[in-house]
């Protein structure tokens, strides 16, 4: 079997899908299933206004070990229009047995469907939350047009429709009801994160040395992701706790940086919260090493990788109802699910920094529950599913 996923962007800094995409294809690789990704040369997610070409080391860690593709983009860059890109898939496409599509919204996904379609060849969709009914909300004119020029069909003639959790199923379940549904998480590499780095470093990099509870949050800086919540929920533990720090890691691309260091200044904890920017895997392992608590108030999380990540590095987790995990979370008592304010995440958090028994505990069911999402838990799931949609 041969697989082609098409993306807008693998870009590390573009979040959760372009890593995925890296991963399965890793996994896919190490049993034998010969497959490559086709994406634009975008260093930015399509959405912002910056226009620059990926650099190799700003892609996803083990991208030079897959088949990876990069076509340059034109404009209108917001719809990540890529001619070449287009010709490529036109020419290749019949190469495949299966057709993995990205999101729903942008010209790679566009028309890699319709040559798929063109060429007889089955394909299967990964929405990465685009129909949440928070996401529903937003851009409503563009995707209106979007809907009735090519979502719909490009969703009704798909094989299956790919979703990470059995809630992000049921809250896409009122569209195309007829086409199948398969629920497969992406994976993390479990072993790995069971060895971090020196707690040190990133301590004595970001945070001037300071041997404090550190609360981390590791996400894309975004409207979505409730920093805002955090920010405030922090200052009340920081009234508690006054050497606390708060360290958010995550790339700005929607410039809502300077806001939320206003709201922190008004809260009077601008000095003790710290954007990171993209930090290095390095540094990222090294924060999860000295967190005492991972947090993440989203008003909408298709899956929550990150906090996975957080889980299997035996980190203690607080998140919202809306990250689409939380359910399963909850029921095997390996995190903590709170209503997205201020008032419920701080007392969650002020929970675990006060017990060390609470986080230990915590910590090592996470880690249990974590070790499922590995991708060698995982990856005969997803040959299967390309075998389903395949067939």
């Amino acid at each position: 079997m041969k697989v082609l996923q098409v993306i807008p962007s693998v870009a590390h800094r573009t979040g959760g899908p372009a890593v995925m995409a890296v991963e399965i294809a890793r996994a896919l690789e190490r049993r034998g299933v010969s497959n490559a990704i086709y994406a634009t040369d975008m260093a930015y997610p399509a959405q912002t206004a910056r226009r620059q070409r990926v650099r190799p080391d700003e892609l996803p860690p083990g991208a030079a070990e897959v088949e990876l593709r990069l076509f340059p983009a034109r404009p209108p860059h917001r719809f990540a229009y890529s001619p070449l890109l287009g010709r490529a898939l036109r020419r290749d496409v019949r190469e495949y047995d299966i057709v993995h599509l990205h999101t729903i919204f942008l010209y790679p996904v566009v028309t890699a469907y319709r040559e798929a379609r063109r060429a007889d060849v089955p394909y299967m969709i990964s929405l990465h939350g685009a129909l949440d009914p928070w996401q529903r909300t937003r851009r409503r004119p563009r995707k209106a047009i979007a809907d009735r020029l090519w979502v719909r069909r490009m969703l009704g003639a798909a094989a299956v429709i790919h979703v990470d959790t059995p809630d992000e199923e049921r809250l896409a379940s009122d569209v195309v009801p007829h086409v199948p549904r398969a629920v497969v998480a992406p994976g993390i590499d479990w072993d790995g994160l069971q060895q971090p780095s020196p707690p040190r470093l990133f301590r004595e990099r970001y945070l001037g040395g300071a041997d404090g509870p550190l609360v981390l949050s590791v996400a894309r800086i975004a409207e979505n992701k409730g920093h805002d919540v955090l920010i405030r929920a922090f200052a009340s533990v920081a009234r508690e706790l006054p050497d606390a720090s708060l360290a958010l890691i995550g790339p700005d691309d929607q410039g809502l940086r300077p806001r939320l260091l206003e709201l922190a200044a008004t809260e009077g904890v601008d000095e003790r919260v710290v954007f990171a920017g993209m930090a290095s895997e390095e540094e990222k392992r090294s924060a999860l090493a000295a967190a005492a608590a991972w947090a993440l108030p989203s008003l909408a999380e298709a899956f929550g990788i990150a906090a996975v990540e957080a889980l299997a590095a035996g980190v203690p987790v607080v998140v919202s109802p809306s990250v689409n995990l939380a359910p399963e979370l909850e029921a095997a008592g390996a995190g903590l699910v709170r209503e997205r304010t201020p008032e419920a995440f701080a007392e969650a958090l002020l929970t675990l920094l006060r017990s060390d028994e609470r986080r230990r505990e915590l910590g090592e069911r996470g880690r249990e529950f974590a070790r499922r999402y590995d991708w060698r838990a995982l990856a005969p799931r997803w040959v299967e599913t390309y075998e389903r949609a395949a067939a």
